[in-house]
């Protein structure tokens, strides 16, 4: 799980604390 909250992260540049929440509204 922790690797693709980095993805994400990375994806969408916003940071690594709204990475859940993104991770968690865009499954």
């Amino acid at each position: 799980m922790a690797t693709q909250t980095v993805e994400n992260s990375s994806r969408s540049g916003s940071g690594p604390r709204r990475t859940t929440v993104g991770s968690l509204l865009k499954p």
